[in-house]
């Protein structure tokens, strides 16, 4: 009855990939120039948008933070974001080929 890694770590897996992967392009590749480079940024990195809006509550409580609490924000707030879609994906793909199978 041994099915392997259960569902919740491979979209952990994934979910690393694709920030790695989002990360790389938006920080190594810098796609886009002005504002072409904010929505890259905004559609690869969705937490960069729940980063922007605590950015004022980092910079009143910690002023010299608020770099280091932008950058943590977005990659935990994307890594949630990708691990939730990437954890629908995985179920959805595993309860068709269980079904399949019956």
């Amino acid at each position: 009855m041994n099915r392997g890694l259960g569902d919740w770590a491979w979209a952990c897996i994934v979910a690393i990939v694709l920030l790695g992967a989002a990360a790389a392009i938006v920080f190594l590749l810098h796609p886009g120039t002005g504002q072409g480079q904010l929505g890259w940024t905004a559609g690869l990195l969705p937490g960069s948008l729940v980063g922007a809006l605590l950015l004022g509550v980092v910079q009143d409580l910690m002023p010299h933070a608020q770099r280091a609490g932008y950058l943590a924000v977005t990659i935990v707030f994307s890594f949630l974001w990708y691990f939730l879609i990437a954890y629908v994906v995985v179920k959805i793909s595993r309860t068709a080929a269980g079904a399949g199978k019956a």
